[in-house]
């Protein structure tokens, strides 16, 4: 199954699914588009996640997920639904501590028919990587250890961007 983000709205309620080993590299446009949605009138309802068809997430999706449910919160004071997650992504969710944050759930809601694919317009920067992992690192002290070199190479990259340095 290929690596796809689909998005949608419906009735002032967000649909995000995710399709096969999802990774960093489709997350820059879906945040860019979420937080765009959830920063606009009239406000969204619902943030609906279904995990039903990924085979697989990478750290920086799950915090993506965090920051969805962070910026969603502040706006609703509800948390976002991830929704029939498979056994691995459970795991996942669970171990890095995304799922006690969330509305896991494994009902079948139904999504509307039309749903636009979110491509790789937008390429995953420093910035991105760090913003997601600084959710993730929030959650736990084991994840600060999992992620504290991540972090502090993220940070050096982007001091040389803003130095100029560009690399």
């Amino acid at each position: 199954m290929e690596e796809a983000l689909y998005l949608a709205e419906e009735n002032n309620k967000l649909y995000i699914r995710a399709t096969g080993h999802v990774t960093a590299q489709l997350c820059a446009e879906l945040k860019a588009r979420v937080f765009d949605r959830l920063d606009l009138k009239p406000p969204v309802d619902a943030v609906y996640v279904d995990l039903s068809q990924c085979e697989y997430m990478d750290s920086t999706f799950m915090g993506l997920l965090v920051g969805f449910n962070k910026r969603f919160l502040r706006l609703s004071e509800r948390p976002i639904s991830v929704l029939r997650a498979n056994d691995v992504c459970k795991k996942l969710l669970s171990t890095i501590g995304v799922a006690r944050l969330v509305d896991m759930s494994d009902d079948a809601i139904a999504f509307p028919a039309e749903q636009e694919r979110i491509g790789a317009l937008r390429q995953a920067d420093a910035a991105l990587l760090l913003d997601a992992h600084d959710n993730l690192i929030e959650l736990s002290d084991e994840n600060e250890r999992k992620f504290s070199a991540l972090r502090s190479v993220l940070s050096d990259q982007i001091d040389k961007q803003k130095d100029g340095g560009g690399h």
